[in-house]
């Protein structure tokens, strides 16, 4: 367990799948069943994280590892079918798969914890897919049928969109030192908000050393990277 300002932040466990799933029904029609978690927890539990306050959950987030080049800017198939099968020991990227929280405090809290998990490790980059759930609500705006609109249309109305902060999962990641690397078009369907659209962002390591070959690089466990476990006064 890591301690982040008020927010302790540990690894998921079987009895914490039906407040993670109350959290995960924030996204609306995209929410994601019981089944999707405990696929989780089976390929990959160590990249499955909780942040709680008084023993209660406010926000979970589940990464995996995999290579850059394993990338396909589609959720679906980046994550093995959401069940997270693609997670790639060697992999030299941290994926963000998907994050929900009642409280910003809590979601920072576990980008926080991730980010020290990543820099300590041999992993060259944090990769997020965010969704931009006012999206929609803009193109209609704008005077445009979200129904009609072409391939071509909807990536530059996104490139306009995302140009300038208008969505507030936007205005958290950058502000979490995420840098906005354009938008993608079509990489979560069913995210009618988004249009089906995500904001690509990074954040690149800064003790990152490459590696020769494709050798198996493990993150460490929360105890071997907590230190004192105290990660901020507040």
């Amino acid at each position: 367990m890591i301690t982040v300002g008020s927010f302790h932040v540990r690894h998921a466990r079987y009895e914490d799948l039906d407040r993670v799933e109350e959290l995960d029904r924030l996204f609306g029609d995209v929410a994601l069943s019981r089944e999707y978690f405990e696929a989780w927890l089976k390929h990959h539990p160590e990249g499955f994280l909780v942040a709680e306050f008084n023993e209660r959950i406010y926000a979970y987030s589940m990464v995996i590892l995999v290579w850059g080049d394993q990338i396909s800017e589609n959720w679906m198939v980046d994550t093995g079918g959401g069940t997270c099968s693609t997670h790639t020991p060697g992999g030299d990227h941290l994926y963000a798969v998907s994050i929900a929280s009642q409280k910003p405090e809590a979601a920072r809290a576990l980008f926080i914890v991730s980010r020290r998990l990543f820099a300590t490790s041999s992993l060259y980059r944090t990769v997020i897919f965010g969704r931009l759930p006012r999206f929609r609500e803009w193109v209609v705006k704008q005077g445009y049928d979200p129904q009609t609109l072409t391939r071509p249309q909807k990536q530059k109305l996104l490139d306009r969109y995302i140009s300038h902060p208008n969505d507030p999962y936007q205005v958290f990641y950058e502000g979490m030192n995420f840098m906005a690397d354009g938008g993608v078009v079509d990489y979560l369907e069913g995210d009618e908000p988004s249009l089906n659209c995500a904001l690509r962002l990074y954040w690149s390591n800064p003790y990152y050393r490459p590696l020769y070959d494709r050798a198996v690089v493990s993150m460490p466990s929360l105890q071997t990277a907590s230190g004192d476990t105290r990660l901020s006064r507040r």
